[in-house]
């Protein structure tokens, strides 16, 4: 989305290895279920550490709040399944 919208090759290298990382986890998830679960956690940590505070500054549906719910989502749903 950043690429499109201002030509950001920075979101675009970011948006890719967030995405594989994850990617990685649920693969690691079907082999090694604890690796996966925390690699998912430390992703979605570093992804609410970089929206979260740009959410409270100007309120952005997109990719803001959408970020910041399934991250939040995601670590509940994975401390709830610990």
């Amino acid at each position: 989305m950043g690429y499109v919208k201002a030509a950001s090759k920075a979101s675009l290298i970011a948006g890719g290895i967030t995405g594989g990382l994850l990617i990685l986890s649920a693969f690691l998830i079907t082999t090694d279920f604890l690796a996966g679960k925390i690699l998912a956690i430390i992703v979605s940590l570093v992804l609410l550490s970089q929206f979260a505070p740009s959410l409270l500054k100007k309120f952005k549906v997109m990719p803001n709040l959408l970020i910041v719910v399934l991250g939040v989502l995601t670590i509940a749903i994975i401390a709830i399944s610990f």
